[in-house]
């Protein structure tokens, strides 16, 4: 091994390396700065991470955790809406099916509450329709409504329902 003996006033001591098998031995010689009191760069043997090295990384690792958590909880609230809205929309079509199911419909509006902050209104219009129809055309519309996180959300559902008339199903003619 050369050694450089351009510098005056260098101190010397013994370090650690490891040799070409592998294995860990003493011998070789590094230099220290006497003004700096450090090794000089050519023979630093410490493969460690510095402080800054050790920052940046755990705020790369800081942030993509929060990253994560924060995806974790976006799904989850995703979750708890779809849930919402699905529950939302069977209890509209069991207040339409039994709203609709009525004999004697009529111009009507009723309200109520199924429980869990969910709340209904339905609304019954007949609509204007042709005189030779066998019955009567009505609109049924049921809106369902819940508390959301950002205010009131909301379902509506729509069909139609004919109510037959007897006497006018029997007056009924077919045109050819």
């Amino acid at each position: 091994m050369r050694e450089n003996r351009s510098r005056c006033n260098i101190l010397r001591l013994p370090i650690y390396k490891w040799g070409e098998r592998g294995d860990l031995r003493f011998g070789a010689r590094c230099t220290l700065d006497p003004a700096l009191r450090t090794p000089y760069r050519s023979c630093r043997t410490s493969h460690g991470f510095t402080l800054l090295e050790v920052i940046v990384a755990l705020a790369i690792l800081g942030v993509g955790f929060a990253l994560a958590v924060e995806l974790l909880v976006a799904g989850v609230r995703s979750a708890k809406a779809s849930e919402e809205y699905t529950q939302a929309v069977l209890l509209a079509r069991q207040k339409i099916a039994e709203v609709a199911a009525a004999r004697n419909l009529a111009s009507t509006g009723e309200a109520g509450e199924f429980g869990g902050g969910f709340r209904w209104a339905s609304e019954i219009q007949p609509l204007e329709q042709p005189e030779e129809l066998p019955g009567r055309l009505f609109s049924v519309k049921v809106r369902v409504t819940w508390p959301g996180r950002r205010g009131e959300k909301a379902v509506n559902l729509q069909t139609l329902r004919m109510i037959v008339d007897e006497k006018k199903l029997g007056q009924t003619r077919v045109v050819q």
